[in-house]
């Protein structure tokens, strides 16, 4: 007995030991405590911009209305900062596509909650991408996904796509910015903001802000797996001068602003306030009705883009942050696909020529309606002494954002009007939602059958070669009788608080910045 008594000690005293040498890091086995709390949680970040005029993500259409869905929504496909799909940012934890380009399989994360506790299924998947393509419902990328035969639901937890031809974009097509991820069973989507997104409306007030309160069961984790977001919330206040905004911003009233007018980005690096920039395709476009008024008539157009110089456009409009257009929506940030010809020398006189030849040797006047929000005004001023000297008189009207997109459409239906275009991840979405012949936003009323096919022909074209050429040849259409003249293609630029980090620029929309992984400084 004393023997066995003897034995049971020097078990419990080696026992004793491996716990203390685990204890002080001598073990290999992986440490099972819960990260630390991060630093970086805590506070509200304010920032002004417009107010939004739509809450429902199907029918977005300005940059507010784009910038407040995508808080409180997730997509099935995020496309990150380079333009590129980012599996660690989707609701898709992974995908996979058959050999023939026509079948893409979906696997969804698990135990991702809508705002009011409900778990986001595939059945919330398919009712987003059936609505966003029911002609039924009307909304703006009926188009974008016209080529989708089917959607289905095989378990909780599997989405299938059904293709009618391949789409070398269609990852892409998937982060569209009203792709966001809706609640099958809700009724009214801009009134009821039942998202899965890292923040959760807490109030709004059309006239006055939208408040937005930190989601605690958010899905995301940060590198070292800490629960995102790291704000505590944000208050997006409305405040439609841009001058306003600035100096908000300046005296400390704000802490973020997108889409900085470039003409204080040299007074706010002064204050030592950081400006981020980055190349996108977001534009200016100066469009022009074609169905109706002299610019029915392409020589008119012509006339008119030959009396244009929009490197000229570009400084004093935008000072120089950016690149000047060439006649086309597509920009240099796509690469092989830019059509890289500089327009023709402006040539006022060639211009009056031209216009003569249409039937209007003496000039002509149009009404140009104008944005309030900067740089379009600028952009107007100069246009308007640009076109004086071809013998063209252009009268100003300016309005508000929320008029310009508001429930009448004036930007569809004005004759002549300046839009911003937001960047998107890749070309094709352009015809599909302004240029071809039905296209939902075709607000210049342009219809080229030429086009059409060629666009048609690039949405499925899988050889790279091929649809390099087909988008110079859509781009050459666009010089030779197009109904835009494109100003120019902006850097974006945003502005915060020397207290804000973790700011990560992105070529995509000035409003997919990320503000999951935003945080201050203490």
């Amino acid at each position: 007995m004393q023997t066995q008594k003897k034995l049971y000690i020097l078990m419990a005293l080696v026992l004793m030991a491996s716990m203390l040498l685990a204890a002080c890091g001598g073990s290999s086995a992986p440490a099972t405590e819960a990260p630390a709390v991060s630093a970086k949680y805590g506070g509200v970040l304010r920032h002004a911009m417009q107010a939004p005029t739509l809450l429902d993500p199907a029918f977005l259409t300005s940059v507010p209305d784009d910038e407040t869905a995508r808080q409180w929504h997730d997509f099935l496909v995020f496309i990150g900062e380079d333009n590129a799909p980012d599996t660690s940012r989707s609701i898709a934890e992974k995908w996979s596509v058959s050999e023939d380009g026509l079948s893409w399989t979906f696997a969804l994360r698990q135990g991702v909650l809508f705002h009011d506790g409900k778990e986001m299924t595939s059945e919330d998947v398919k009712f987003t991408f059936d609505r966003l393509r029911d002609p039924a419902i009307g909304a703006a990328t009926v188009a974008l996904y016209s080529n989708i035969v089917d959607v289905t639901a095989p378990d909780k937890y599997s989405v299938v796509f059904k293709l009618t031809n391949p789409n070398p974009d269609f990852l892409k097509d998937l982060g569209d910015y009203h792709a966001l991820i809706m609640d099958a069973k809700g009724k009214d989507f801009a009134t009821e903001w039942n998202g899965t997104g890292p923040f959760i409306i807490k109030s709004y007030s059309p006239e006055d802000r939208i408040v937005f309160e930190r989601n605690p069961n958010y899905w995301m984790k940060d590198a070292e797996g800490n629960q995102l977001p790291y704000l505590d919330g944000m208050e997006f206040i409305f405040m439609g001068d841009t001058t306003a905004q600035v100096e908000a911003l300046r005296g400390g009233q704000i802490d973020y602003l997108i889409y900085l007018p470039s003409e204080y980005v040299a007074v706010l690096e002064a204050d030592n306030i950081p400006v981020y920039q980055s190349p996108s395709n977001t534009a200016y476009v100066l469009r022009m009705r074609s169905d109706r008024g002299p610019t029915q008539d392409n020589k008119v157009r012509q006339a008119l883009k030959l009396a244009t110089d929009t490197e000229e456009i570009l400084q004093g409009a935008f000072q120089g942050l950016g690149v000047a257009g060439t006649g086309t929506p597509f920009g240099p940030i796509y690469g092989e696909f830019f059509l890289d010809e500089p327009n023709p020398a402006r040539d006022p006189a060639k211009a009056k020529e031209l216009l003569a030849e249409a039937g209007y040797p003496d000039g002509l006047t149009i009404e140009m309606t104008c944005q309030e929000p900067s740089p379009v005004p600028a952009i107007c001023t100069i246009w308007k002494e640009q076109l004086a000297e071809a013998g063209v008189t252009v009268n100003i009207n300016i309005v508000p954002a929320d008029v310009y997109y508001g429930a009448d459409n004036l930007w569809i239906e004005a004759d002549f009007a300046v839009t911003d275009w937001g960047s998107r991840p890749y070309p094709q979405p352009y015809l599909d939602l302004a240029y071809t012949c039905t296209a939902k936003w075709n607000e210049s009323h342009w219809c080229d059958k030429e086009l059409d096919e060629l666009a048609a022909q690039s949405a499925k074209e899988l050889d790279p070669a091929k649809r390099v050429e087909q988008f110079h040849q859509m781009q050459r259409i666009f010089k030779e009788r197009g109904p835009i003249i494109l100003t120019f293609f902006v850097n974006n630029l945003w502005a915060t608080s020397p207290n804000v980090k973790g700011v990560t620029p992105t070529m995509g929309l000035g409003t997919s910045l990320d503000l999951r992984q935003v945080y201050f400084e203490k």
